[in-house]
């Protein structure tokens, strides 16, 4: 699995949108509207069982972890903030309770206390990446798209989200009145013809201008190239946004 999924879902605010996907091949379908495969259907073979294999025993703060993931991704935000905030009574650095925490208050809108988690868990980890990342998009949730520039620009130079943090960059230019900004950096994604941001670029930029048709093109190129976990992760600010799924034609 491609490690910028790795580290930025379990947070997110994609969590929801993950969990009620049930299965790869529908994801793009049912959250995108596009009509094409899937890039990756599941394998049909079933894998050997090690029968020498020690089961992993989870430590019962890593259950009340998993128990609080659950009910965030059920939806039951309220019960999910009062299992992660009882942990964090009893380890008030439980860095990933906190950063889920975080993630729960964007989704019930608490920005305030969001940005407070945030903030926390970037005192225990100034480098966090998962922590750095979901607060820009929780600015970019609130339209506050200046600030969450700011943020993302800052991550551009990671390794592992360079990519991701400068087609944010271009969703910021582009959301935020900065056409002409956008525009060029939307050039030099066409210069290279790769990566995601090129496909995402330009379906973003399609869908600003109402060009569904030419957007949906985009998007199925798109979705033949990629797994729908990372279309999923590029295509998020756009649903958030309404301008996904793309209406039929």
């Amino acid at each position: 699995m491609d490690r910028a999924f790795q580290v930025f879902f379990p947070a997110l605010f994609l969590l929801l949108l993950l969990a009620a996907i049930p299965t790869e091949a529908s994801s793009v379908l049912d959250v995108f509207g596009t009509n094409a495969p899937s890039a990756n259907p599941p394998a049909t073979n079933t894998p050997p069982v090690n029968i020498f294999s020690q089961p992993i025993v989870l430590t019962p703060e890593q259950l009340d972890l998993q128990e609080a993931k659950r009910l965030a991704s059920e939806g039951r935000l309220d019960e999910a903030f009062d299992k992660a905030s009882a942990i964090l009574q009893k380890d008030p650095k439980a860095l990933e309770a906190l950063i889920l925490r975080g993630n729960i208050n964007v989704d019930r809108q608490k920005w305030d206390l969001a940005d407070s988690d945030y903030n926390s868990a970037l005192q225990i980890d100034p480098d966090n990446i998962t922590a750095k990342i979901n607060r820009a998009e929780m600015k970019f949730r609130q339209k506050n798209y200046d600030a969450a520039r700011s943020d993302f620009t800052a991550l551009e130079t990671n390794p592992d989200f360079g990519d991701l943090a400068a087609y944010k960059v271009f969703l910021c230019d582009l959301f935020g009145g900065h056409e002409d900004v956008a525009q060029k950096e939307l050039a030099t994604f066409n210069l290279s013809e790769s990566n995601p941001s090129y496909y995402f670029g330009n379906v973003a930029w399609d869908l600003f201008h109402k060009n569904n048709d030419d957007a949906r093109t985009w998007l199925n190129s798109a979705v033949h190239i990629y797994a729908p976990k990372k279309i999923i992760l590029y295509g998020s600010s756009l649903k958030d946004l309404g301008y996904l799924p793309i209406p039929p034609p």
